[in-house]
């Protein structure tokens, strides 16, 4: 008896994977309208957006291969009172101290990297705005150094 289920149940599962398998394409028309076409996507992988940084540091991400990146770095600081660390609103910031534009070239696989950016505050707190662009589309994201510098008396 126990066979004969075992039987029963192989045959059932031979038809019900025979109608519910779709043959495949004939022609390569059919073939690219199933494969998706892959969108790309312009990003920053690093920093990341709110990530603390300090020193020199490299910024790479993606897009389409072979497309002219035009990368922008702004920043942003104030000067604090250093015995309670509030902000002093005398005039003294925010005052743009980095404003850098640079032009890459992403390679055959989409990738695109600026090394050796120093991206450390001026002795107060600091924040860098890096923003891309490429055909049309862009990015930003905002990383930030509140490193106080150490007082020597």
């Amino acid at each position: 008896m126990n066979t004969f289920l075992m039987i029963i149940c192989l045959q059932l599962g031979k038809l019900c994977a025979v109608e519910t398998a779709k043959p495949l394409p004939i022609n390569s028309l059919e073939l690219t309208a199933i494969i998706p076409e892959k969108e790309s996507q312009l990003s920053i992988i690093y920093p990341k957006n709110n990530q603390k940084v300090r020193g020199e540091y490299k910024i790479y991400g993606k897009a389409t291969p072979g497309a002219s990146v035009k990368l922008a770095i702004a920043s942003k600081y104030f000067k604090t009172a250093h015995d309670n660390q509030e902000r002093i609103s005398k005039g003294e910031g925010p005052i743009n101290r980095m404003n850098r534009k640079f032009t890459l070239t992403a390679d055959r696989s989409g990738n695109w990297i600026l090394k050796n950016i120093e991206l450390r505050n001026a002795g107060w707190e600091e924040s860098f705005t890096i923003k891309v662009t490429s055909e049309e589309r862009s990015v930003t994201i905002n990383v930030y150094d509140k490193v106080h510098p150490v007082r020597m008396d």
